[in-house]
């Protein structure tokens, strides 16, 4: 038996694996699915299971807190109502999501191959970074109106710090060593950055992009809350005004549910896009 294993080695195939070290078996992707999924489920179980009992067995008056069985009932009751105003949500956080990537992508990749523009980009992204973003809902609405326009800018503004601070990390995050190599066979800055410098950075780039996912739905809402006819804002500030608190508590489930889903499926890329990654910034 070991003569045969040598044999495959030494022509370097597959060693078949003898009794004394057998190979663990295949997860199945149905267990696989049921490892990762179950506690999150249970999770929101619990957590939902005790509000109910806490809303139920305290006596909390709905005007303070409604029932998780009262915010079902009412989803139930205008799934297709919520559904529209979710999707116009959706499309405002969306292109606001894309207008900050392309902004954020197109400085960061300035900042790294110019220290001239790093020391004039700095003092803007932190201008960003310090200012309340989210006060500035009504200027918007002033100055661009009350189309879909103030959401989709209150979206990028809202995630352009976190992606720009990613995208420069991650670009900067190579080898020295195979820089060096790159350079020494004449590799242009195309070169450089298409080979060494993007495959480097996606997994700052996917993390970013977990984080702005849920940061840029809630840009759009609350730009909602000041000028819109329509998006799950302007369901949730119509109905606190008219104190229909199950209306409220439904429109907000559905930004969970919507945030849920989407960080989900970012979550399922960044694992089959980082296989190849030993590090990955969320686990540092």
């Amino acid at each position: 038996m070991s003569g045969n294993r040598a044999r495959f080695a030494r022509r370097g195939d597959t060693v078949p694996a003898g009794p004394a070290g057998l190979r663990p078996p295949r997860v199945g992707w149905l267990r696989r699915v049921v490892r990762t999924v179950l506690p999150g489920i249970v999770a929101f179980a619990l957590l939902f299971g005790g509000w109910e009992f806490g809303v139920r067995y305290t006596h909390i008056p709905a005007t303070e807190l409604v029932a998780p069985s009262a915010i079902f009932r009412e989803l139930w009751r205008a799934p297709g109502f919520f559904a529209s105003n979710a999707w116009v949500t959706l499309q405002e956080a969306f292109w606001g999501f894309l207008v900050a990537f392309g902004v954020s992508i197109t400085a960061a990749v300035l900042v790294v191959h110019s220290k001239v523009m790093d020391r004039a980009l700095s003092p803007i992204v932190v201008m960003f970074q310090v200012t309340p973003i989210l006060a500035l809902a009504p200027p918007l609405a002033v100055w661009l109106g009350f189309g879909p326009q103030p959401k989709i800018v209150m979206a990028a503004l809202v995630t352009f710090v976190p992606f720009f601070t990613n995208a420069v990390v991650g670009f900067r995050a190579i080898d020295p060593a195979t820089y060096e190599v790159m350079r020494s066979v004449n590799a242009s800055k195309l070169e450089i950055f298409a080979r060494l410098r993007v495959p480097h950075s996606l997994p700052y780039l996917l993390a970013a992009t977990r984080v702005c996912t849920g940061l840029a739905l809630i840009g759009a809402v609350v730009a909602e809350f000041f000028n819109s006819s329509a998006g799950l804002g302007n369901i949730i500030a119509a109905a606190q005004t008219l104190q229909q608190q199950n209306v409220v508590w439904a429109a907000i489930f559905t930004l969970i549910l919507l945030g849920v889903v989407l960080v989900g499926a970012v979550t399922v890329v960044q694992h089959r896009l980082l296989r190849w990654a030993e590090v990955d910034p969320d686990n540092a």
